[in-house]
C-alpha cells in the first residue's frame, strides 16, 4: 500500500457552501419516468431526495470563496495568515489560468503564498488533504484548502442517470501546524480505468465540434454528448464494490480495530453505495453518516459536506475519524485523523 504518517498538522476548520437553487427529486418526474412506484424505488436504494444546482454565471470559484471567506472571518484569521492555497476541482472556471490562482487573486492573499491546482473530483479532497500535510511537514505553518465542483453544468440536463446525482457546491478547510495525534494515508491509483468516467471530447486530444456536440439517446433513454461527463455505471460500481471495502479494512487495521473510530466520514456517492460499502468493511451503520437524500453527491466537497452538516457534533468533541475518497481517474484514498473540536460551518446557500 501507498502509506503516508504525519505527525504534524490538523484539520482546523471548514465550511461548504451549496449553489442557489434547490431540487427535488419529486418535482422531477421526467427523471423517474412519471412512475410513481419507480420514484419510490429509486429513493429507497438510491437515495435521491433534494440537492443544489447553481446558476449559469455561478463557477466552483463563486463557491469556494464565499465557503473560505466564512471560514477565515469565524476563524479570526487574515488571508495573509496562510503559506499556501490549495484548489481541487475537475470543473475549474478556466482551462487556464488555475482556479488556485484567481482565488488567491480574490482573497488578497500576499505573494509569498503559493497556489496550486489539482485536477480531481470524488477523491480529490483526500488528495488535497495528503498535499497539504505534506507541506506542512516541510515546513509550512497554514494551508487553505479549497475544493469545489459545478457538474450540472458538465452533465447533460436530459441525462435521467446522470443529472440527478450531482449537487454544485464549494468547501473551503484549514490546516494548520501543531502538536498533533497521528495522521495516515492510504492512497491508491489504477489508470486503466480511465475511461470509465470521462468527457470524452470538448480538450486538446478531441476538441469541440459539430459532432462532439450533438446528443445522441442511449438505449436506457439518456441522453447525452461526447462532451458531457459519462460515467459507465456498472464498471464504476464494480470498482467500488471491489476497491472500497479493503481499502477500509486496510486502514481499520492501522487504527487497530473499528472500536478505536468514532466516524467514517464517506464520498457521498449515493446511499445505495455507501450502505453497501459499510456493510462490506463490516462497519456499524451508525459510524458512516449519510447526507445524500439531503444534498446529492457533492463530488470532492462531500467529505466537508458531512462535517458541516454535522458541525455540532464536530464542534464540541475530539472524534477519531476516517475520511475516504473515491472516483474518477481511477483514484481512492482514506485518511485516519483527529477532528479536535474543530470549527465546522453548517451549510449555506449561495448568495450571487
Amino acid at each position: 500500500m501507498a502509506l503516508a504518517n504525519f505527525e504534524c498538522a490538523d484539520i482546523k476548520g471548514a465550511a461548504i457552501t451549496l449553489g442557489e437553487n434547490l431540487c427535488n427529486f419529486d418535482d422531477e418526474p421526467h427523471y423517474w419516468n412519471n412512475d410513481e412506484n419507480l420514484l419510490k424505488r429509486l429513493k429507497k436504494t438510491i437515495g435521491f431526495g433534494s440537492r443544489y444546482v447553481t446558476n449559469a454565471n455561478t463557477a466552483a470559484s463563486d463557491l469556494c470563496l464565499d465557503a473560505a471567506k466564512r471560514l477565515i472571518k469565524e476563524m479570526n484569521l487574515s488571508c495573509g495568515d496562510f503559506d499556501a492555497i490549495l484548489s481541487v476541482t475537475q470543473t475549474p472556471d478556466y482551462y487556464t489560468p488555475q482556479n488556485a490562482h484567481i482565488l488567491h487573486y480574490k482573497l488578497g492573499m500576499p505573494k509569498t503564498t503559493i497556489a496550486i491546482d489539482i485536477c480531481s473530483g470524488c477523491s480529490g479532497y483526500i488528495q488535497g488533504l495528503y498535499l497539504a500535510f505534506s507541506m506542512i511537514q516541510s515546513g509550512l505553518n497554514r494551508v487553505l484548502l479549497c475544493v469545489g465542483d459545478t457538474l450540472s453544468k458538465a452533465v447533460n440536463i436530459k441525462d435521467r442517470a446522470e443529472y440527478p446525482l450531482f449537487c454544485d457546491c464549494g468547501s473551503a478547510s484549514v490546516i494548520e501546524k501543531s502538536a498533533a495525534d497521528k495522521t495516515s494515508f492510504i492512497m491508491h491509483s489504477d489508470g486503466s480505468g480511465y475511461s470509465h468516467l470521462i468527457k470524452r471530447a470538448g480538450a486538446y486530444r478531441n476538441p469541440s465540434n459539430e459532432q462532439t456536440r450533438a446528443d445522441k439517446i442511449d438505449d436506457d433513454g439518456c441522453v447525452r454528448n461526447e462532451e458531457n461527463l459519462y460515467m459507465n455505471g456498472f464498471e464504476i460500481f464494480k470498482f467500488t464494490m471491489s476497491c472500497q471495502p479493503p481499502l477500509l479494512n486496510e486502514i481499520i487495521v492501522l487504527a487497530n480495530g473499528v472500536d478505536n473510530i468514532d466516524l467514517f466520514l464517506l464520498h457521498q456517492a449515493n446511499t445505495h453505495i455507501l450502505s453497501t460499502i459499510a456493510r462490506s468493511a463490516k462497519i456499524p451503520p451508525q459510524k458512516v453518516p449519510i447526507i445524500f437524500p439531503k444534498y446529492g453527491n457533492q463530488n470532492g466537497s462531500s467529505i466537508v459536506g458531512v462535517i458541516c452538516d454535522n458541525a455540532d457534533l464536530f464542534a464540541n468533541a475530539k472524534k477519531r475519524v476516517v475520511a475516504q475518497g473515491f472516483g474518477v481517474g481511477l483514484s481512492w484514498g482514506a485518511c485516519l485523523t483527529t477532528l479536535d473540536h474543530i470549527c465546522a460551518l453548517k451549510p449555506r446557500i449561495y448568495a450571487s
